[in-house]
């Protein structure tokens, strides 16, 4: 374990080429934000971190992940109630609404169990972690704006304190302290919330309740929730899609976020190169992947991880990851990891021995041509995300065909549609507190500065395959990297996951695991 720790960190050193991400260099701090304080940091005493033991972790009780004057790394109170306030003034400017009272709820995830008192590990609703930065479970936001007046009301309701259940489950934050730790304006108990929403609404008229209706993310407070449109004057609507809007543009200390997320990410993949060999399990390529990812910050993987030897790598979503890896096989890998609730999402394909075949190699460089050339797109002509997908069928076809892969007597619609059944995937989807992140945004709209996008084309062939020669069959190759827009061109977040053909052969199996 000794010589991994010392591998891994030589790994970060010798590809690190951002002086930001320098603080996961150092051995002993791996859970250390690098995260530093926005120039423009206004201190206002309406925002506050209490110095008290409370639910989740805080700049007193855990200064090594979180900042003084931060209530979750890197991102502070102040920003979480901006964005309650960008959503409010959203709501409320719809038409269709207008002269209404305004109640909006957005609850937090519920705890899942896989068995009997054996719960699985507590992920936060992405919308609600988004608008309190509350990471405590069966807590609700509620927001109430009447339409009399100008400003609106912030309660969150959550668990009290209670020393038996603390016994077992660790620390809550209870109601004396929750509504200065998120920055609203009362807290109340997670059990008044029925009679709570009950009164409000029936007080409210004409009143649109804002909830996600389908798939609710606690479905324990569904009922109670539904049981208020029982009134004439109340209609229902979904806050989802003006949440997923604002979502989808990163702040500049969601941006900081992603480069650490995607850093992390990148650097425990260079790290499962080196682990790879022949003879290895494709379990113990994830092994080396979570190793990497946890001990440089991450809470866990973005995702179960896709580390798909030889031909089980023309499965897309291949996650059994219980075979011995081949000599002359190629691997295949798309894994990502998870810090504070950001994602990253990267896919990388190598050889099992450390030396690409002739034809394998041809394959590589194709689709690593054509991901270099999307990338250069987003840039040029900042292009919908469907709209690159077109561009990624069109390159693949060409380049396969050029290649003698694809037959050249075929006209340009026919080879378009061979290429996509090739690469039937989406080329790219955004990325953030969610892995295919704020889906209600179509991928039809042209790309803006802010939005993190992946660039993922791929090509899988399988065993039998006849239309393509027998020499390319059997392989599936993917490269991901995870891009944000900007004024100029298109960063990289994921630059320090080594690509290129030379870099690659260079690394695998470098380690002894």
């Amino acid at each position: 374990m000794n010589s991994l720790r010392r591998f891994s960190l030589s790994l970060r050193i010798r590809y690190s080429k951002k002086p930001i991400k320098q603080g996961f260099c150092k051995e002993r701090a791996r859970s250390l934000s690098t995260v530093e304080n926005p120039p423009n940091l206004i201190a206002s005493s309406q925002f506050r971190i209490p110095k008290c033991i409370v639910g989740q972790p805080t700049c007193y009780t855990h200064p090594h992940m979180i900042s003084e004057g931060y209530l979750t790394c890197g991102i502070t109170q102040q920003e979480y109630k901006e964005r309650r306030d960008t959503l409010v003034s959203k709501l409320v400017a719809e038409t269709e609404h207008a002269h209404k009272s305004h109640v909006i709820v957005i609850p937090a995830a519920r705890k899942q169990y896989m068995s009997d008192k054996i719960p699985y590990v507590f992920r936060q609703n992405s919308d609600f972690f988004y608008l309190t930065g509350c990471l405590e479970p069966s807590a609700i936001l509620v927001l109430i704006k009447s339409g009399l007046e100008d400003v609106y009301t912030s309660v969150i309701f959550v668990h009290e304190k209670d020393s038996h259940a603390e016994l077992w489950e660790g620390p809550r934050t209870g109601c004396a302290v929750a509504g200065s730790l998120f920055a609203v304006d009362e807290a109340r108990p997670v059990e008044h919330f029925s009679n709570f929403i009950l009164r409000i609404v029936s007080t409210s008229k004409p009143a649109v309740l804002w909830y996600q209706n389908d798939s609710p993310p606690n479905p324990d407070i569904h009922d109670v929730v539904r049981s208020t449109l029982r009134q004439s004057h109340v209609s229902l609507a979904d806050p989802q899609k003006y949440l997923h809007q604002m979502r989808v543009i990163k702040s500049p200390a969601e941006v900081e976020l992603m480069k650490e997320t995607c850093y992390i990410g990148a650097q425990s993949m260079n790290l499962a190169m080196a682990c790879t060999k022949p003879g290895v399990s494709e379990h113990g390529v994830c092994a080396a992947l979570e190793y990497g990812a946890r001990a440089a910050g991450a809470e866990h993987g973005a995702f179960p991880p896709v580390v798909a030897g030889g031909p089980r790598a023309a499965h897309i979503h291949y996650v059994a990851n219980n075979q011995l890896l081949a000599h002359g096989d190629l691997l295949l890998v798309d894994a990502g990891s998870q810090r504070w609730l950001y994602n990253s999402d990267i896919s990388r394909t190598w050889p099992v021995s450390g030396k690409f075949s002739k034809h394998q190699r041809i394959l590589y460089e194709l689709v690593l041509t054509v991901q270099k050339r999307l990338i250069e797109i987003l840039g040029e002509h900042r292009p919908p995300l469907d709209q690159l997908f077109d561009h990624m069928c069109r390159l693949l076809g060409t380049h396969l065909q050029q290649e003698g892969i694809l037959p050249r007597n075929i006209d340009s619609n026919e080879l378009i549609g061979k290429a996509y059944r090739l690469c039937p995937h989406h080329v790219s989807h955004y990325l953030g507190l969610d892995v295919h992140d704020s889906p209600l945004v179509r991928r039809r709209v042209p790309v803006q500065s802010g939005m993190v996008v992946t660039v993922e084309p791929g090509i899988y062939i399988r065993q039998d395959d006849i239309s393509v020669p027998e020499e390319f069959r059997g392989v599936g190759i993917r490269i991901e990297d995870d891009v944000l827009i900007t004024d100029g061109d298109p960063l990289i977040l994921t630059d320090t996951c080594v690509k290129e053909v030379e870099d690659i052969e260079n690394i695998v199996g470098k380690q002894n695991v």
